[in-house]
């Protein structure tokens, strides 16, 4: 029987030790985070080197209060808890120079940072760690003591979970906690594998085995399509399930990214399976989809089960947290209720660390929970006994209205496309009249039509089974569209960052021809980041803002290419992983006559060089403007940014034309460019007589003498890399000197995979043009004072190379 001073000390001491790991978590955090001015509390690493490590035993020892200061090993107990402590709180003693390649240096710099994120513990988190500890004290006791304690937390923790989800009778079963939250469902799935087994086979399968199978008839497991989880490897291991069917896509538009159930395809497998003896046992459906909250036809799947055959359907999934509204839809309640078992991770929606996935199943004959599994129900006590059922149905009702709101605001946004949803202020305005549950989940993105448009075009041709050269130009035309709506919705990410991270929103790959979108899925953040109607209706704003600016680029990038006849200096440019309007070249007269699939060497350096200039002038009057490089050309380019009015469209190609034709008349750029070329070949020789210099001295006086040179030589040879003598290039765009070998290897390694541009479109739309004006002198004094002003400036500065 333990004392209550015993207790008490332990509970201290447990205290004690979270208590300065987090308090030496945060002082590490702050020595290695940068300085800023983020109201952010969680700490992020400099990635810099952490200089010299501690010992193990260097850290300070731990109070402690508990009398018992030793183990029967003979270890003195706070040496270990100090190493524990330092174990927890860094891991500098993961990855060793004697132990790790020196490549996996910095990625062990990353997994400190993630390690320390979201450590600091509430009052709640600090309770549920002490509980866990707690656990082992309880197997300490005597049997029938333990045991008692296990059955009394049993039977609170089940009474309100069944009454929570409105599933009477039920018992509760807890996951044993895994790395990640789908393995912990994967256990609640394979606890209710094991009731169905016990349920279908009785006790032959636990007394004969594998011989139960052949008598009875050898079990199948049918899947949704939706579950996302591969369960055919985990149910051979554990229980010998070869039969694990994935069950077919209901046709839908959608399919490609995500299916339901296929209800009468079902009803034929299922016909064919018991017409070869085999035994349905169990089909797992999900009702709320991790991607499009779509549901599997529950309803239809109980009809199949009354008219075919017995089995046991177990269900998961978000939208089974509706079960938990003060007043629930009915026609959920009644055919979820029919359920056997379902598998909820509730710890997820309330945003508590260390709690189990849940999983409540009707009784089994037979079947009776086990001391350790009675004992698991330990932190959801504690979870329901400190935030109550009523805070309960409160937070997972305040993620389900911030779907309402987020759901009003976006259909309310015209150039938002909601994937899954035809009609959203339809869907709102249904949800708003408490006709629909709001959506556990909205994907949405960027309306860019052109994607529509290029799609139906290429299925037109297919189905006009027209000539192959076709086909091949709206598939490539169908790419570049899906192409760039990716990088305008990876800008979008970028800018609404700071809206996006209260909420918990992020970026998916959908696949097929939906690309990028965003997820915001309240039930899984919401609790976490303490989320309300405030960040919502934040992020709807300020999405509201920048999708104008997403509008009048789109457009303006159609406009772009009309405008290349009033400019016939500039050359439009196919640039990739760039969000903006476009980029243009601007062609010196020199090589106008010229066609760019035709330059020379020569001729691209001029371009480049004069295009590098031409954007870091543009870029003093507007930093939208960059320079980039055309892949296809081999030529530098003046890359247009993202534009908040079409209206000024006209104008900047205007400007960079104008801009472009100074450079070119300017004797300043023509004397730069000769000092440029003149500066890199006298680098040139003085680095060729400087290794020819170092060759005659390597092969000493002998081999220059005429026929003591030829015997030395035939004696003993030079090797070929001694012999070498490398060339040297000036490269005009970079301003560097370089080996011919070099520029030569890297040639051949362009021509045969060209480099992909980084997506760096700035998020700083172009100014408005009427502000550049404005800018500008007015009156005539003054621009002839700003005119003497520059050209004395002009005559008095030296001559500078780009």
């Amino acid at each position: 029987m333990a004392t209550s001073a015993e207790m008490s000390g332990t509970v201290q001491q447990i205290e004690s030790i979270i208590q300065t790991i987090e308090s030496k978590i945060d002082v590490s955090s702050q020595q290695h985070s940068p300085a800023s001015n983020s109201s952010s509390t969680k700490s992020e690493d400099s990635g810099l080197d952490d200089g010299p490590k501690k010992s193990v035993t260097s850290a300070k020892p731990i109070s402690r209060k508990s009398s018992r200061m030793s183990q029967s090993s003979g270890v003195s107990l706070p040496p270990v808890l100090e190493q524990l402590e330092h174990m927890i709180i860094s891991d500098d003693w993961l990855g060793s120079e004697s132990t790790s390649p020196s490549g996996l240096k910095q990625h062990a710099q990353v997994a400190k940072t993630r390690s320390r994120e979201g450590q600091k513990l509430s009052e709640l988190g600090r309770t549920l760690v002490t509980s866990a500890s707690l656990k082992s004290y309880i197997d300490l006791l005597s049997s029938h003591h333990r045991q008692s304690i296990a059955s009394w937390l049993y039977g609170n923790v089940n009474h309100v979970f069944s009454n929570l989800f409105r599933f009477a009778d039920s018992q509760i079963y807890c996951s044993d906690p895994e790395a990640t939250i789908s393995l912990s469902i994967r256990n609640g799935i394979g606890h209710a594998v094991k009731l169905a087994l016990k349920s279908s086979y009785g006790t032959d399968h636990s007394t004969k085995g594998w011989r139960a199978f052949a008598e009875q008839g050898a079990p199948v497991v049918y899947v949704s399509p939706a579950l996302h989880m591969d369960l055919s490897s985990y149910l051979a291991s554990e229980f010998g399930i070869a039969d694990v069917t994935i069950l077919p896509k209901l046709d839908s538009d959608r399919g490609e990214i995500e299916g339901r159930i296929d209800h009468h395809q079902f009803e034929k497998i299922l016909d064919e399976d018991l017409a070869a003896g085999k035994k349905p046992l169990i089909l797992i459906g999900v009702v709320g989809t991790t991607i499009m909250g779509q549901n599997d036809m529950i309803s239809k799947i109980l009809e199949i089960r009354e008219k075919k055959a017995k089995f046991w359907l177990h269900i998961t999934g978000q939208a089974i947290a509706a079960l938990t509204f003060r007043e629930p839809n009915n026609i959920l309640v009644h055919v979820l209720s029919q359920v056997d078992s379902m598998t909820v991770p509730i710890a997820l929606w309330l945003g508590i660390p260390s709690a189990p996935v849940v999983t409540l199943h009707r009784p089994v004959e037979g079947y009776k929970a086990s001391y350790r599994e009675k004992l698991d129900t330990l932190p959801w006590w504690v979870a329901s006994s400190y935030l109550s059922g009523k805070k309960i149905v409160d937070m997972i009702e305040n993620a389900f209205l911030l779907s309402k709101v987020m759901l009003k605001g976006l259909s309310a946004i015209p150039e938002v496309e909601m994937i899954g949803v035809d009609n959203p202020v339809e869907l709102a305005n249904r949800v708003y009249k408490n006709k629909f549950t709001p959506p556990t989940v909205l994907i949405f993105k960027y309306n860019y039509v052109s994607i529509k448009n290029a799609i139906q075009h290429h299925k037109d041709l297919i189905q006009n089974n027209d000539d192959h050269d076709a086909i091949a130009i709206a598939e490539k035309t169908l790419q570049d569209e899906l192409e760039y709506g990716d990088y305008l919705n990876a800008w979008l990410r970028d800018g609404l960052l700071p809206e996006s991270l209260p909420l918990g929103i992020d970026t998916i790959e959908l696949g097929g021809n939906y690309g990028i979108a965003f997820r915001f899925c309240p039930l899984e953040h919401a609790a976490t980041y303490s989320s309300h109607i405030d960040h919502v209706q934040r992020f709807v704003r300020k999405l509201t803002d920048i999708m104008r600016i997403v509008e009048s680029t789109v457009v303006s990038k159609l406009k772009f290419s009309e405008l290349k006849d009033d400019f016939p200096s500039l050359v439009l440019l196919p640039i990739r992983n760039w969000a903006g309007i476009g980029a243009v070249c601007y062609i010196p007269s020199i090589v106008k006559e010229t066609n760019p699939e035709d330059w020379n060497d020569i001729q691209k350096q001029q371009i480049s060089h004069l295009n590098l200039e031409l954007v870091h002038q543009l870029k003093s009057v507007d930093a939208a403007f960059s320079s980039g490089d055309c892949t296809r050309y081999g030529v530098s380019c003046v890359k247009f940014g993202m534009l908040s009015d079409v209206k000024d469209l006209h104008n900047l190609v205007e400007m960079v034309a104008q801009k472009g034709k100074e450079i070119e008349n300017s004797q300043q750029y023509l004397d730069s460019l000769a000092h440029l070329i003149r500066q890199g070949i006298e680098a040139a020789n003085e680095a060729l007589r400087k290794e020819n210099d170092q060759r005659l001295q390597n092969e000493g006086m002998m081999r220059q003498l005429p026929i003591m040179g030829s015997l030395v030589n035939w004696w003993s040879p030079l090797t070929p890399e001694s012999q070498n003598i490398r060339g040297r290039a000036f490269n005009l765009k970079t301003g560097e000197m370089q080996e011919t070998d070099v520029l030569f290897k890297s040639k051949k390694n362009m021509d045969a995979t060209p480099p992909i541009t980084k997506n760096e479109t700035p998020q700083i739309p172009h100014e408005p043009f009427a502000t550049k004006i404005d800018e500008e002198p007015t009156s005539e004094s003054e621009t002839a004072v700003t005119e003497e002003a520059v050209s004395s400036a002009e005559e008095a500065k030296p001559v500078e190379s780009s």
